[in-house]
C-alpha cells in the first residue's frame, strides 16, 4: 500500500497533465461532432431538395435533432425497403390490371364473335323457316285441291249410281208391266178361244211401218175375233220390248260395274296422292318444329351472351377505373421512387463516411 501511495504521489504532475488532456479532447470531440452534425444536416437537406424526397428530408430532421448514427442508418434501410415493397406492389398491381384487361378484352371479343355467329345462324334458320312455312302452305293448298277432286269424283259417282238405280228401277218396273200385259193379253185371247199359234205375227203391224199409227181393234160383242195377225204382233212386240229392256238392264249393270271400277281406280290414285301429300306435310311440320326449337335455343344462347357481354363491359369499366393510374402514373411513380431510393442510398453513403457514434 505504501509503495502504491508513493508511486501515485510521485506522479502528481503526470495526472494533472493527463486530466487537462482528457478535458481538451472531450471538448474538441464535441466540437467536431457538432460540426459534423451540421454538415450532415446540410448535405441531407441538399439531397432531399435534389431528389425531392420526403424520406431524406425526414432523415435530415432526425440528424439535426441529434439522432444516433445507427438509428438513422436503420431508418434509411427501412425506408429503402418500404419503397422497394411499394415498387413491387405497383408492379404486381400493373400485372394484375394488364392480365385482367387482356382477359376481359379477349372475353368481350369472344362474346361478340359468338353473338355475331349466332345472329348469322338465326338469319339462315329464319330463311329456312320461311321456306318450310311456304312449303307447308303450298301442301295445304294441294291437299285441299286433292280433297276437292275426290269429292267431285265421289259426287259424280254418286250421281251416276243414282241415275243407274233410277234407270234400273224404271226398266225393272217396265219389264214387270210388259210381262203383266203379255199375261193379260194371253189370258184374254185364251178366254175368247183364240188359238195361240195364230198369235204369231204373220206380217209386221202397220204401226211398225208408221210409228204414229196404232193397230185398229174392235172390242164390241162376244164374238170378237180381232185382227189376228196384228194382235199376235202386239204380243211379239211386247216380248221384244221385255227382251230389249232386260238386255238394257244387263248392259246398265255392266256399265255401272265398269264405272265403279274406274271410280275406285281414280279415287285410289287420288287417295295415294293425298296420303303422300299429308305425309310430306307432317314431315315438313316436324322439320319446322325442330327448326323452331333450334331457333328458340339460339335466341336464348344469344340473350345469355348479350348478358355476359354487358357484365364484361361493366367489368371493363371497373378495370378502367382501378387500372387507369397504371397508364398515367405507373412510370412516373416508378421514376420518382427510383430517384428517392437513390437519394436514400447517397444519404446512407454520406453518413457512413462521416463516422460512427452520435452525430
Amino acid at each position: 500500500m505504501q509503495t502504491a501511495i508513493k508511486i501515485l504521489s510521485g506522479g502528481a504532475k503526470t495526472f494533472e497533465a493527463s486530466t487537462s488532456t482528457f478535458v481538451q479532447l472531450s471538448s474538441i470531440r464535441k466540437h467536431a461532432e457538432s460540426s459534423s452534425s451540421v454538415a450532415a444536416y446540410n448535405q441531407l437537406k441538399a439531397l432531399a431538395t435534389k431528389f425531392r424526397s420526403r424520406s431524406v428530408a425526414m432523415i435530415a430532421v432526425t440528424v439535426k435533432e441529434g439522432g444516433h448514427f445507427d438509428k438513422v442508418i436503420s431508418m434509411i434501410d427501412d425506408m429503402i425497403a418500404l419503397l422497394r415493397k411499394e415498387e413491387q406492389d405497383d408492379i404486381e398491381h400493373r400485372d394484375r390490371c394488364e392480365n385482367a384487361q387482356n382477359a376481359n378484352g379477349n372475353e368481350i371479343g369472344d362474346l361478340e364473335h359468338a353473338i355475331k355467329k349466332t345472329e348469322a345462324s338465326l338469319k339462315r334458320m329464319g330463311n329456312t323457316k320461311k321456306e318450310l312455312e311456304d312449303e307447308i302452305s303450298a301442301l295445304e293448298k294441294e291437299i285441299a285441291a286433292t280433297n276437292k277432286d275426290m269429292k267431285e269424283l265421289l259426287d259424280f259417282r254418286n250421281k251416276e249410281e243414282a241415275d243407274f238405280r233410277q234407270a234400273l228401277k224404271d226398266d225393272t218396273d217396265a219389264v214387270a208391266l210388259l210381262k203383266k200385259a203379255i199375261v193379260a193379253l194371253s189370258e184374254f185371247y185364251k178366254r175368247n178361244k183364240i188359238p195361240l199359234p195364230e198369235l204369231v205375227q204373220k206380217k209386221a203391224p202397220e204401226y211398225e211401218q208408221d210409228a204414229d199409227k196404232a193397230p185398229e181393234t174392235s172390242w164390241s160383242g162376244s164374238d170378237y175375233g180381232g185382227r189376228k195377225s196384228e194382235s199376235g204382233g202386239i204380243i211379239a212386240i211386247l216380248e221384244m220390248l221385255v227382251e230389249d229392256t232386260e238386255k238394257e238392264i244387263k248392259e246398265g249393270r255392266a256399265d255401272d260395274a265398269d264405272a265403279q271400277e274406274k271410280y275406285l281406280k281414280q279415287n285410289g290414285a287420288l287417295q295415294n296422292t293425298l296420303d303422300s301429300q299429308e305425309e310430306t306435310k307432317v314431315n315438313t311440320e316436324t322439320e319446322l318444329a325442330d327448326l323452331e326449337e333450334k331457333i328458340s335455343g339460339a335466341e336464348k344462347f344469344k340473350n345469355e351472351k348479350n348478358s355476359d357481354k354487358d357484365a364484361s363491359n361493366e367489368e371493363k369499366k371497373s378495370l378502367g377505373t382501378d387500372c387507369k393510374w397504371v397508364k398515367t402514373h405507373f412510370q412516373s411513380r416508378r421514376d420518382k421512387r427510383k430517384t428517392e431510393i437513390q437519394g436514400l442510398v447517397d444519404a446512407k453513403g454520406f453518413l457512413a463516411a462521416g463516422g460512427s457514434g452520435i452525430i
